[in-house]
């Protein structure tokens, strides 16, 4: 057979066969792009992060890490204790009744020791009396007081042991004498203040 003939022959194939033929060849030139595309995006997802990358990323965690959390509700107000209620302010409250009487004795100030007395006292009248008619024959340089064993017994009552130490002079000889002496005082808080309601001399 001749280079003619062959030529010949190949022309004379059908047109299906050819077209056949190149549909195979790009259906595997598809096949190959798409493998390509694939790799290369498997290599681009897997491929470790770079150190500039790393770096961003422990940045924002440690951001999100130190943020302040949630602020702590304000604890309310502290609620101001009721003096009567504590010994501490109860002990200052009653030492300022004995000073006053400290003071009108030393003043002979009557009306300021009737005062510091509840009006429901034993026999204040009587007890008035008394200390009028020393006042006339004593002075007081000194009086001194301890108070000791304070207790609340009641809402408005409370007691305590005063030991006094009372020096007196007496105005006509000059002479002077220390007398110590305790008391186990009641008071009543009354018209807002703490009174003297009774008084037990101790032996």
């Amino acid at each position: 057979m001749t280079m003619s003939e062959n030529r010949e022959s190949s022309y004379s194939q059908p047109p299906w066969k050819r077209i056949s033929i190149y549909s195979f060849v790009l259906g595997v030139v598809v096949v190959l792009i798409g493998l390509a595309a694939w790799v290369f995006m498997k290599g681009t997802t897997s491929s470790p992060p770079s150190p500039a990358g790393r770096k961003a990323a422990e940045v924002q965690v440690t951001q999100r890490q130190t943020q302040p959390g949630k602020a702590l509700p304000t604890p309310p107000p502290a609620v101001a204790a009721d003096p009567a209620k504590s010994p501490a302010p109860l002990e200052s409250q009653l030492a300022k009744v004995l000073e006053g009487i400290r003071e009108a004795n030393q003043k002979k100030d009557l009306s300021q020791l009737l005062s510091l007395y509840s009006p429901n006292f034993p026999r204040l009248q009587q007890r008035v009396q008394q200390i009028s008619k020393a006042w006339k024959i004593y002075d007081y340089p000194k009086m001194d007081f301890k108070i000791t064993e304070i207790k609340l017994i009641a809402n408005k009552t409370a007691q305590a042991r005063v030991t006094w130490d009372v020096e007196t002079k007496n105005i006509t000889t000059l002479k002077n004498k220390t007398i110590v002496k305790t008391y186990v005082i009641r008071f009543g808080r009354e018209s807002n203040q703490w009174r003297i309601i009774s008084l037990q001399p101790e032996e």
